[in-house]
């Protein structure tokens, strides 16, 4: 059928139609580049592993090769204190993590009282260096 046959309502029509077609295919264009990322990257960390090197560490090259630095209680001056069942959970001072507090409170000591979180780094937690 011939445009200037068509009626204004029937133009509207394909046009919105249209624009309906080209949102389904621009959606489709998303997922298959989504798609298409995940194929890669799982061929890239399979590359890594098959030669025998540690994913993240090679992400880590990817990504700079450097960690961000993180401002610790070993270089402002605070005394580090280590859990003695696990020595990589280390604290200092600031937000308590999660094992700490559950630490403590296995313990009987009360996570909110300072006095008491002293009392258990003192008695419970290995001191390092500061």
């Amino acid at each position: 059928m011939n445009d200037e046959y068509r009626s204004a309502e029937e133009i509207q029509a394909h046009l919105e139609q249209l624009r309906q077609d080209q949102a389904a295919l621009e959606q489709a264009l998303k997922d298959r580049r989504k798609e298409e990322k995940k194929e890669l990257a799982a061929e890239i960390k399979n590359m890594i592993i098959e030669r025998g090197h540690d994913v993240f560490e090679i992400a880590e090259l990817l990504l700079g090769g450097q960690k961000k630095r993180r401002r610790t209680a070993a270089n402002s001056g605070y005394t580090l204190y280590a859990d003695p069942d696990n020595p990589e959970r280390v604290y200092s001072r600031g937000r308590m993590p999660q094992w700490l507090i559950d630490k403590m409170a296995a313990n009987g000591f009360d996570p909110s009282d300072a006095q008491q979180r002293q009392q258990f780094k003192e008695q419970h937690l290995t001191p390092l260096a500061a």
